[in-house]
């Protein structure tokens, strides 16, 4: 049992250390970053953008709860390690620990992020990196955020990521119009226009990409229009890939359209509306339905047309 016991305690150990060196390495990365990079200290900041103090409170907190729990826990495991069956109970406790450690380094990651936005650059402090000055002619790329909170990753002309800004971000909305209106205009054309995108043609459906707005405040994401017949439906990229991707079953169109759906055949349950139609499909196919859904699919995507369908969608801008 000491065999297990002792590795185990030792990784809940680094669990409690690491965070308080993350902390250390952090403040000195940032009075590293301060001395380095000069501010003209008649210049203020046009604004700055920095994550919510509730973020980092709660995954502190949330760590803080997971350390000690399993730090005790891993204790008392250690201490009636001769009445337990096995190293269950003791590998669960180290392994909360240490969940509870990487939430703690998140939450300081989470707080030191910041981005000051100046006339023509901006003062970039990452999770764990170096504060830099990224000018406006450094900045390679805008793209919407594809993670649950939205929002837009900035890339340098490299490809290496600069930040990302989140939808509940302070000062999002501020990044956002200060990005469009200063972002330089020999890089504007890594964003094409609709008419630059090749439309994709099967045989009985047709794909146009789009900008779709998203939310309340119609952030425009990347989007795929859908066109069988009668039918249009407007459905996100992102969606499309979570789709052929099998992360998920069934896509529906944006709610300001006609109800219609893009989805595999096994997706549905057994008797549903969407499982009547579409039986007689093969597994690995796609089918755009719409209402009423009793009359079969308007369109279906299979074999090769399914491929270079999914290959299109996949070379889309994001």
């Amino acid at each position: 049992m000491f065999l297990i016991a002792f590795p185990v305690l030792v990784a809940v150990l680094l669990s409690i250390v690491i965070p308080v060196i993350v902390g250390a390495a952090g403040r000195r990365i940032d009075r590293n970053g301060h001395a380095g990079v000069r501010r003209n200290p008649d210049t203020e900041a046009l604004f700055t953008v920095t994550n919510r103090r509730w973020q980092s409170v709660l995954f502190r907190a949330l760590g803080i709860a997971f350390l000690v729990t399993g730090g005790l826990s891993t204790l008392v495991s250690i201490v009636e390690s001769e009445e337990m069956d096995g190293p269950g109970p003791l590998i669960s406790a180290a392994g909360i620990a240490v969940a509870g450690a990487l939430l703690v380094v998140l939450a300081i990651g989470i707080r030191r992020f910041r981005v000051d936005a100046f006339d023509n650059h901006l003062t970039v402090r990452p999770w764990f990196r170096a504060t830099r000055i990224v000018a406006l002619t450094e900045i390679g790329s805008i793209r919407p955020a594809l993670h649950s909170f939205g929002g837009i990753d900035v890339k340098d002309v490299n490809g290496r990521a600069l930040f990302t800004a989140t939808k509940i971000s302070i000062s999002y909305d501020n990044i956002v119009a200060y990005l469009h209106q200063r972002f330089p205009k020999q890089q504007t054309h890594n964003s094409p226009a609709p008419s630059d995108v090749k439309p994709w043609q099967g045989a009985t459906l047709r794909a146009e990409w789009i900008p779709l707005p998203r939310g309340r405040k119609g952030t425009l994401e990347s989007g795929v229009l859908l066109t069988a017949g009668a039918v249009a439906g407007r459905m996100y990229t992102s969606e499309l890939i979570d789709l052929l991707k099998h992360r998920v079953g069934i896509v529906e169109s944006t709610p300001s359209d006609a109800l219609s759906f893009l989805c595999w055949p096994d997706a549905a349950l057994p008797s549903s509306v969407v499982w009547e139609a579409t039986k007689n499909l093969p597994a690995d196919s796609l089918a755009l339905l719409a209402d009423p859904m009793d009359s079969g699919p308007t369109a279906a995507l299979t074999g090769t047309e399914l491929t270079y369908f999914s290959e299109w969608i996949r070379t889309l801008p994001r």
